[in-house]
């Protein structure tokens, strides 16, 4: 089980670099898909300049489950959000009331607590791995393990994926 969660770790890593703040080609809106195309199955997973205006907020991954999904959320700080998945992406904009629960939640917590990587003992079979990066810091943690003070926030960012 601890080779599974090192290589799931490791893949989640890789997965968000690509969703990193890098600045693009200054003018180029030919590579940015509408908010209304979805990315092709063959793209990276990234910001595109017309998706997310603002700063990351927090960048989220939800993997594994019975059906195997690989489900990516980044919000940015105004708000705007980027879903990709096995199904396409889309995008769209937290209300000002969503955006300041999620803000409140994520400040809530005392990150430097949290280890980095929080692994199930192998009670869960087929459950998710999530992945949060939120102020510089990333937590990795799997159904079965997750730190009580990341329930809610992961069940947030959940619910976002499910818009």
């Amino acid at each position: 089980m601890k080779p599974r969660l090192a290589a799931a770790a490791v893949l989640l890593a890789l997965t968000l670099t690509g969703c990193a703040d890098a600045p693009g080609p200054a003018g180029d809106a030919s590579t940015a898909p509408s908010a209304t195309e979805a990315p092709s199955a063959t793209e990276t997973p990234s910001e595109s300049p017309g998706t997310n205006t603002g700063q990351t907020l927090v960048a989220f991954t939800r993997t594994g489950g019975i059906a195997g999904v690989n489900d990516r959320l980044t919000v940015a700080q105004d708000g705007s959000y980027t879903i990709q998945s096995k199904s396409g992406g889309k995008t769209g904009k937290l209300s000002d009331q969503e955006l300041a629960a999620l803000k409140k939640a994520l400040d809530s917590v005392d990150y430097s607590k949290i280890p980095s990587v929080n692994a199930n003992s192998g009670t869960v079979a087929d459950g998710f791995t999530y992945s949060m990066r939120y102020n510089g810091r990333e937590i990795v943690a799997e159904d079965g393990a997750v730190p009580p003070a990341l329930q809610s926030i992961l069940g947030t960012l959940s619910a976002v994926l499910s818009k």
